[in-house]
């Protein structure tokens, strides 16, 4: 029997796994037991941590015939969030959360975002248990191409972007979506940009943007969520 409080974690591809965030949540206090579908790894229906954190991917929240786990996934973050348990999605997870709850995913009418842009923290943000004490607007790492376009009914919105109406939300008092990707720094957003090596110019030189934008910005964007890691970990540590 664990004698401290541990997150599954669930890592939808190779190079999308919890970065920042696995260091950030063990100095507050917080194991990381990761589950990777994608190698074979099983999705407990039944989460027995103390809290889900389900981590971004390539791959869309609607595409079951492409990541078969994908709905046994929407499942578990379903009941996980109807027993109150701590939750928390990232970029697809959030997607994820949302559909599984009741909302809606599509493909971004502007196209998506891409490298370091601006969030817009809400008066019901500026309330909230993670994104309070974060000023806004605050900068975030994006690379989405789909958003939610319907929150679950009851969620409570908590932040936008220029390009997106969802930034983050809340389902209930413990189960948060965010868009953007608090985890990444700029090793991560450099593995995704390596990941498009077959991408056209036009996508190459947005990608290198991408990438220089993440890394000069690296000493002022990651203590904001540090700060976010920390307070999701202490309501984990609460379960």
């Amino acid at each position: 029997m664990r004698t401290s409080a541990c997150l599954l974690v669930v890592e939808n591809e190779p190079d999308a796994g919890p970065a920042m965030f696995q260091p950030w949540l063990v100095s507050s206090g917080v194991g990381v037991d990761l589950c990777r579908p994608y190698a074979g790894d099983d999705i407990p229906a039944f989460v027995e941590h103390e809290g889900l954190l389900v981590l971004g991917g390539e791959m869309g929240a609607n595409d079951d015939h492409r990541a078969p786990w994908l709905a046994k996934l929407k499942t578990t973050l379903k009941l996980t969030t109807d027993r109150g348990l701590p939750v928390l999605g990232v970029c697809l997870g959030a997607q994820l959360l949302a559909a599984a709850c009741g909302g809606s995913v599509e493909a971004s009418p502007s196209g998506g975002e891409l490298g370091l842009g601006r969030v817009d923290i809400n008066g019901e943000g500026r309330r909230d248990r993670l994104l309070g004490g974060i000023a806004s607007p605050v900068e975030a790492v994006q690379w989405h191409r789909d958003e939610i376009t319907r929150l679950p009914n009851g969620a409570v919105s908590l932040a936008s972007s220029p390009l997106c109406t969802v930034q983050a939300y809340r389902i209930g008092l413990r189960a948060w979506g965010v868009q953007f990707h608090p985890e990444a720094n700029g090793e991560l957003v450099q593995a995704w940009a390596d990941a498009e090596n077959d991408a056209p110019s036009l996508r190459q030189l947005q990608l290198e943007r991408a990438v220089a934008d993440v890394r000069s910005a690296e000493n002022r964007v990651l203590p904001n969520w540090q700060h976010f890691a920390g307070q999701f970990a202490a309501v984990v540590k609460q379960a």
